[in-house]
């Protein structure tokens, strides 16, 4: 049994990449690793190197209810579409390459064109990401308070839709049940919603 292989070049990913931002404009990295037809990481290391090169321009994606958007990507001096504004940063900030998610984190425009509203900045998390120690004990307040009609909750639901360590949210939980915010509704799974 003989296998297919590709004889034909493609060129190189630095072109493959940038001839997918060219037709693309805005595109994620996922995306435009599936216009180039390559993986998504050689695609994120190249979108990287080109944006090193002032080839490209990374539009940080904002924030929608907890969940990071993923970043954007343009030609140089070339406009982000319309289509796409509401999912960058309204005042983009300098961030590390191919959406590693390492970046800075502000929020995103006050609507993006999903519809749904972006929260505010925390004043507990900083450029970094990293929280204040009590910072996670609003962030999980507030999922409890807005998603109180769907619950009860467990530490592994909230961490994702947070973005947080589960073990981190349990032990949150934990300190939030001994000051009387939340309560422990189930033991097994753990379960927990506004006391």
């Amino acid at each position: 049994m003989s296998s297919k292989t590709k004889t034909e070049s493609k060129g190189s990913p630095e072109e493959a990449v940038k001839a997918a931002v060219q037709t693309t404009p805005g595109g994620t990295t996922e995306g435009i690793a599936q216009v180039a037809g390559i993986g998504r990481s050689t695609a994120g290391k190249v979108l990287g190197r080109l944006t090193d090169a002032g080839e490209v321009t990374r539009h940080q994606g904002g924030r929608d209810r907890g969940k990071r958007l993923p970043d954007r990507w343009t030609l140089a001096g070339v406009e982000m579409p319309e289509a796409y504004a509401g999912y960058v940063l309204a005042a983009e900030q300098p961030a590390s390459p191919a959406g590693d998610g390492k970046g800075a984190k502000a929020p995103a425009a006050d609507k993006p064109a999903g519809g749904k509203s972006a929260p505010a900045a925390s004043a507990s998390e900083p450029a970094d990401g990293k929280l204040k120690p009590g910072g996670l004990d609003p962030l999980v307040m507030g999922y409890l308070e807005d998603n109180a009609g769907s619950g009860p909750h467990g530490p592994t639901e909230i961490a994702k839709a947070l973005e947080r360590s589960s073990g981190a949210v349990g032990n949150c939980l934990g300190r939030l049940t001994d000051a009387k915010k939340v309560k422990l509704v189930n033991e097994k799974p753990r379960r927990y919603s506004l006391a």
